[in-house]
């Protein structure tokens, strides 16, 4: 079982990975403005905390379908007597990067693809702070914390912890543009999309 997992998690991958990389150019939404969260700040904190939940759930499956045990501690979760090096290392500690990366991309695609209520442009936007916010935190105050996804990837790859830090912040800044940018070139979905594509790519073949 644990095999077939590995097996169609990497298919998965695989096909985002295609499709990111083959949706051509898509035309940004209009931009998110701060003061849109006023009209509804309950679907923003909804769309948020999905956001929260797809990076924290991503660890759960992915660790499940690797055969290892995942608990939360506190607010971060950990793998008691798991000896996690090499492969598994890497999957493990990016898949929270891995899941939202695809519930960004969707919601910026939902943005995208026309004109939505307020509801669901809040919501929407919540999705993709959550990632932006994420990505932050790991660029900065969680970079160096010892059950981090970076300190993990770090170990696991054996790259430079900030350099990671960084390359895993592009998506982050290019959907930022994204969301808040006024007038944003069109290429600008593409290129994010991309990255995200060519991470999952390379995670999912990491040897």
């Amino acid at each position: 079982m644990i095999s077939m997992q590995k097996y169609w998690l990497k298919k998965l991958s695989a096909v985002f990975a295609f499709f990111g990389l083959s949706l051509g150019v898509q035309m940004p939404a209009l931009s998110f403005e701060l003061a849109d969260i006023e009209r509804d700040q309950g679907n923003f904190i909804l769309g948020f905390l999905t956001g929260y939940a797809a990076h924290e759930l991503g660890h759960i499956v992915v660790s499940d379908s690797l055969g290892y045990e995942s608990e939360f501690d506190g607010v971060t979760i950990v793998y008691p007597d798991a000896n996690l090096e090499g492969k598994d290392l890497v999957r493990i500690s990016s898949s929270g990067y891995q899941f939202q990366w695809v519930a960004s991309e969707i919601a910026l695609r939902y943005r995208e693809s026309g004109d939505l209520s307020i509801a669901a442009d809040n919501y929407s936007a919540g999705v993709v702070a959550a990632h932006i916010a994420i990505s932050a935190a790991y660029l900065t105050i969680l970079r160096d914390h010892k059950d981090g996804d970076i300190v993990g990837l770090a170990k696991g790859t054996g790259f430079d912890k900030n350099e990671l830090a960084l390359t895993l912040a592009i998506p982050a800044v290019l959907d930022t543009w994204r969301l808040f940018g006024n007038e944003v070139p069109g290429w600008v979905p593409t290129v994010s999309a991309g990255s995200k594509a060519l991470g999952l790519a390379w995670i999912w073949n990491f040897e």
